[in-house]
């Protein structure tokens, strides 16, 4: 008896000190995880890529072990149980039937990683209900401070860290509003939309503990970290983030009241609000009126076919004053009108050091205007295939001193950017050559890493003719404050950048389902798994939704329904039986922050974010531990 009383003693204490490694490790690994990519520069490979890979399979090695001695599987006792499982189990499953190799495996790497953190997190949190407390204050100070690193990227104005991604997109670490020089931060994370939605997702959490803090330095620095988030998500200029925040706001703020006749908190709530709008004016008014391109205007393909250019001339069809180029007919589709679009196009390769230049000698008509498009070649949007070309247009009078004007500039990288793989088309204001005679240079230059491998670049169209200014004026946006005018591109589906870059991207999605309908097209075909396993195939849906069909079809649209099921009535049924006004703030910045997930998901693929899909399933942890658990 005494043997069996020192080995069920020893066995307590074994589980003691594993639950404590537990909840100490998930604290390190979700507090560092928003700084992975310095991590990545102090560490040598593969420690510095993999450090949170390991560390995880360490806690789910841990809760294994804690689940033998528990005599049970250690799950919530929830119906979100049954809705990861069967989301885990579909991903399992396809990839077992399908048998695609690294394309799969990289696919269900990255739409399961960070799940084991849902069981993980109620665990520990059981284990140690004090431990709440810590995980939400170590969140919230690790958030306030990726926040203030971005505050000062945007009032410096330069890349405090650059971005090895942003770089290799785009040739350079800098993000601009589209049109701009209105810097949008990022920080330490890979895009300004990645770090918009983490810090999203942190902010109702950061107020929750500022609202309920009990001592003065804690009101402080809670407080002080929720103003850092919410104005850094301001300067990521992430329009998506601004409207879920928004939405979200207004749901809970209504929930609140309707359930509870709660008048304090809806003018608590309209109180934050307007003090946001406050900020958010002083940003918008701070900001110098931007000058429009005067030369280039870029649209969409039908606005393009139908500009009425008087009296075309190709220039394709012309002999150059300098240069030979190479004629190619080249057939791209165009995601956002939905059609093969081919033309005939000049060929143009630069050397590492040397741009190839194309020549011509115009006699410029009355208003002259040139319309053409750019493009790379299909055959070449492959990564490993150089960094990219950067197409100049660059006008001087002939036979003069004149120093001249570089009218166009665009870097396009279709090998890692898929925005780019469809022709770009554009419209050069000529006007101030009108009745001379200029020398138009049409130069393609190696990106930025000056590799010049499989720089296949093509101008096509190139017609020049006349071209009213009236119709120039109706379609270049006027000189206005940049951040009122990005505010404003939300709705702007014509002539906005990042909206016809979205909208192609659905385009594509739906297209790619469409294929494959009910089963959809397997793991890894999206994304970031696509990018790295098929790079020239690579598909990035901007939605979870559309990225659950493309993959798993119906099956996996009905899994992704099921699991957002279970999240809302779950916290629904933990908010209506909180113990305390306390528990009930707590779960409402619980659901504020999921929500915000939800929202953005819609229109993005967000849980590809690794922070954003690590939090929320901790944050799914978080509502199956503070449920009603069953008897």
């Amino acid at each position: 008896m005494k043997t069996l009383n020192s080995a069920s003693k020893s066995q307590v204490g074994l589980a003691v000190w594993l639950d404590r490694f537990l909840a100490a490790g998930i604290l390190v690994f979700l507090v560092l995880l928003p700084f992975h990519l310095v991590i990545k520069t102090l560490f040598i490979e593969p420690i510095a890529t993999y450090w949170k890979e390991g560390l995880l399979a360490i806690l789910v090695l841990v809760w294994g072990v804690r689940s033998v001695l528990a005599q049970r599987l250690l799950l919530t006792g929830t119906l979100l149980d049954w809705a990861g499982l069967a989301y885990a189990g579909l991903i399992v499953l396809r990839l077992v039937l399908d048998r695609s190799g690294a394309v799969g495996w990289w696919g269900a790497y990255i739409s399961i990683l960070y799940l084991p953190l849902f069981w993980l997190v109620p665990h520990a949190l059981r284990a140690f209900p004090r431990g709440l407390k810590i995980l939400l204050s170590g969140l919230t100070i690790a958030g306030g401070l990726v926040a203030l690193g971005g505050v000062a990227e945007f009032l410096l104005n330069r890349a405090l860290f650059p971005s090895a991604e942003i770089i290799l997109r785009q040739g350079y670490p800098d993000v601009f509003v589209y049109g701009t020089q209105l810097r949008r931060a990022y920080f330490v994370l890979d895009s300004p939309t990645t770090l918009a939605n983490m810090l999203a997702i942190l902010l109702p959490i950061a107020l929750v503990l500022a609202f309920q803090a009990r001592q003065l330095w804690e009101t402080i620095l809670y407080a002080v970290s929720a103003v850092l988030m919410f104005a850094c998500i301001l300067f990521t200029f992430s329009r998506g983030i601004w409207a879920a925040l928004a939405i979200t706001l207004i749901i809970v703020a209504v929930y609140k009241f309707v359930t509870e006749r709660n008048r304090k908190f809806l003018l608590g709530m309209a109180g934050l609000a307007g003090a946001g709008l406050l900020i958010a004016l002083a940003v918008l008014l701070s900001q110098p009126v931007n000058e429009t391109d005067q030369y280039t205007l870029e649209l969409i393909q039908s606005e393009y076919k139908a500009v009425p250019l008087v009296n075309p001339v190709s220039l394709v069809g012309e002999t150059p004053l300098e240069g030979t180029p190479e004629h190619q007919e080249w057939r791209i589709y165009d995601p956002i009108d939905r059609v093969e679009d081919e033309r005939e196009v000049i060929f143009t390769h630069p050397q590492p050091d040397q741009a190839e230049e194309v020549i011509y000698r115009l006699a410029l008509p009355e208003a002259a205007a040139l319309r053409f498009s750019i493009a790379l070649s299909p055959d070449v949007w492959i990564p490993e295939n150089g960094d990219g070309v950067i197409f100049q247009v660059f006008v001087k009078e002939s036979n003069t001193t004149s120093s001249g004007v570089f009218v166009f500039h665009r870097y396009l990288n279709p090998k890692t950017n898929p925005s780019d793989r469809r022709w770009r088309n554009y419209v050069l204001d000529l006007s101030a050559w009108t009745g001379k005679t200029v020398d138009l240079y049409l130069i393609a230059e190696a990106g930025p890493q000056h590799n010049d491998s499989y720089d296949w670049a093509g101008w096509a169209d190139l017609d020049l003719g006349s071209l009213a200014q009236s119709y120039l004026a109706a379609n270049r946006p006027a000189p206005q404050n940049p951040v009122a005018a990005h505010l404003a591109s939300i709705t702007n589906w014509a002539q906005d950048e990042t909206n016809r870059d979205r909208l192609a991207a659905w385009n594509l999605g739906l297209a790619a389902w469409q294929e494959n309908p009910f089963w959809g097209s397997g793991l890894g075909v999206t994304g970031a798994a696509s990018f790295r396993s098929i790079p020239e195939h690579a598909l990035a849906t901007e939605s979870q939704v559309l990225k659950a069909l493309v993959e798993l079809g119906i099956p996996g649209l009905l899994a992704w329904g099921f699991l957002w099921f279970a999240i809302g009535q779950l916290a629904l049924l933990a908010y209506r039986n909180a113990a305390s006004p306390e528990h009930k703030l707590l779960l409402l910045g619980l659901m504020g922050s999921l929500l915000v997930v939800f929202i953005e998901g819609l229109v993005y693929q967000n849980l590809e974010v690794k922070q954003v899909n690590a939090y929320f399933w901790t944050f799914a942890g978080l509502l199956a531990y503070l449920a009603p658990q069953p008897e």
